[in-house]
């Protein structure tokens, strides 16, 4: 079994796209020489999936399966793997703004790599549908997130046991699946019981509580898929909660917490 859902792994991200039918003869000679330079400088294994231009003039987002692209020079001879910074536009930058950030240069440089991972981490989570997600949705919604989770995990059940005081904070969570312990284990198989329930919302309650129950399996549960998927978008541990930018909140926050986090 374990081996059956390593395959489907390997299966899901095994494909290239690294150019496009819109990108002109130049561009896609450009994504060509790229590709053929990067690809003899990545570890073993990595394959390109996308090369894209940046804000950056002359240089070039290469994805390589991090969540964090290469930034690569348009003849392919430089890169670098760090934070890309961008001045705000001369509109921002008048005497007045400048004098009121006091010396804080965060208040006038924008972070556009951690703009290039949250547009990256909202072009993955397309991939899994909201009916493939087990949700506990709030009667007057002001966020809606998507938290991988596993059953087995302390912190997740703590989460679970507060869902009530999250959803009377207009909180919306949906639970995609990440079995931390790996495809083919113990959790994971619980997880499927989970997914291929008919009321996934009581037996994943039930599991998260510790009971042991007995699981139906299916061929068309999504686990394996969403746990490809969480490792692409860089998660480790759980719970993780991905918000409506994007962006990853690693590790449980209570419902106070979160909420004033998601106001920002």
């Amino acid at each position: 079994m374990q081996n059956k859902y390593f395959i489907f792994f390997l299966l899901i991200f095994s494909t290239s796209s690294i150019s496009d039918d819109s990108l002109s003869l130049v561009d896609k000679k450009i994504v060509e020489s790229i590709s053929k330079k990067i690809s003899l400088v990545l570890p073993e294994g990595s394959k390109i999936e996308t090369v894209e231009k940046s804000e950056f003039p002359g240089i070039y987002k290469v994805y390589f399966g991090d969540i964090q692209p290469i930034y690569v020079s348009e003849d392919g001879t430089y890169f670098l793997y760090g934070s890309m910074f961008k001045i705000k536009n001369d509109d921002y930058l008048s005497d007045e703004n400048i004098g009121a950030s006091n010396g804080r240069t965060n208040s006038i440089i924008q972070n556009l790599t951690d703009l290039d991972i949250s547009s990256r981490r909202l072009s993955l989570m397309e991939q899994i549908d909201k009916n493939e997600l087990i949700s506990f949705e709030a009667e007057n919604q002001l966020y809606d997130l998507i938290v991988f989770t596993d059953v087995d995990c302390g912190y997740c059940r703590k989460l679970h046991n507060e869902i009530k005081e999250y959803n009377e904070l207009g909180i919306t969570i949906r639970y995609a699946a990440f079995p931390r312990s790996g495809l083919g284990t113990e959790t994971f198989s619980k997880m499927v019981g989970a997914w291929c329930s008919n009321d996934k919302s009581k037996v994943i309650t039930e599991l998260k509580d510790g009971k042991k129950i007995n699981l139906d399996f299916c061929d068309s549960q999504p686990v394996a898929k969403h746990y490809a998927i969480g490792k692409k978008l860089g998660i480790t541990g759980t719970p993780a909660i991905i918000d409506n930018k994007g962006e990853l909140l690693p590790g449980y926050l209570s419902p106070a917490d979160l909420l004033q986090k998601l106001k920002g």
